[in-house]
């Protein structure tokens, strides 16, 4: 990123003025209602109006949510992700050809690398995370869709929440949270001896990238994670805890139903348990190298 650009960023401390003015659109967004946040598509058809208007509510909330009157096949996807001009997608060593991650419980045939299990091929609860928190930043996620092909009989509902609100709390309630959360060093992953050629990985919390967006590394899972170690830390992780475990306005909870879905510029979202029926709960997802905006 130019320096000239970092100096007009709301998302770096020393721009206060360009902060609270950020700060007050922000905020301003909420509360909102779910059924504001969705697009409807007809038969497939991704003309120009929907399609725009699931880039606006994602520009203002880094999410939508859609829904489609049909099934749609991987091709269709695919093609759904190009009009948001969404094509590199990212990769995964569970993923297919096409980079789609088929998200069901696989727990039962035991889709494992050497008896480690994926959480989210189980029927278990997935804890609050940004996609990919794992993967250095020249590597990144910017983006994902999750899309239900088949819902869960019972259970499965989604969390969302916006990386920028708890950035704006954090920083709020102490800057020093922020200036902490953005050096290079604060939560680190451990070398994946699973995965051939995988390596330990260190990075922050929060960065702005090169367009001048702020992204989010995060999870709050206890296992396999170093963070840094120090009276501060343990402050912030606190803080962070306590915020995404309540139920606040800014948390938007969805049920995912069949031919539904939600494009996200890397929010944080959790997933509750669920209980399969006869049919498995399916969803496709892809992760992408860019942000939809």
């Amino acid at each position: 990123m130019s320096y000239n650009r970092k100096m007009n960023s709301p998302f770096i401390l020393e721009n206060e003025t360009e902060y609270k003015k950020w700060r007050k659109a922000k905020l301003s967004l909420y509360p909102e209602t779910k059924e504001n946040l969705f697009v409807r598509f007809n038969n497939k058809n991704l003309n120009d109006d929907s399609v725009g208007s699931l880039k606006k509510i994602i520009n203002k909330y880094n999410f939508a949510m859609y829904e489609f009157n049909t099934k749609l096949t991987d091709s269709n996807l695919q093609e759904f992700c190009s009009k948001l001009q969404l094509t590199d997608s990212i990769s995964n060593p569970l993923a297919d050809e096409n980079d789609i991650s088929n998200i069901t419980d696989q727990s039962k045939i035991k889709i494992k690398k050497a008896g480690i299990e994926y959480i989210p091929y189980t029927n278990k609860q997935l804890n609050w995370h940004t996609d990919g928190y794992y993967y250095p930043i020249k590597d990144s996620v910017k983006s994902f869709l999750l899309h239900c092909e088949n819902p869960a009989e019972n259970g499965g509902q989604n969390k969302l929440l916006d990386h920028e609100i708890i950035y704006i709390y954090l920083r709020d309630h102490n800057p020093d949270f922020i200036n902490i959360l953005m050096q290079n060093n604060i939560m680190g992953i451990p070398k994946n001896n699973n995965i051939p050629g995988s390596s330990s990985m260190v990075g922050p919390v929060f960065y702005v990238d090169k367009e001048n967006f702020l992204n989010m590394r995060f999870t709050s899972r206890q296992q396999n994670i170093i963070w840094q170690k120090s009276d501060m830390i343990k402050k912030i992780k606190d803080y962070i805890f306590s915020f995404i475990a309540e139920d606040n306005k800014y948390v938007i909870n969805i049920l995912l139903k069949e031919n539904q879905g939600y494009i996200a510029n890397n929010i944080l979202h959790k997933r509750e348990k669920y209980i399969d029926g006869e049919s498995k709960r399916l969803l496709k997802r892809l992760r992408f190298s860019r942000r939809v905006g």
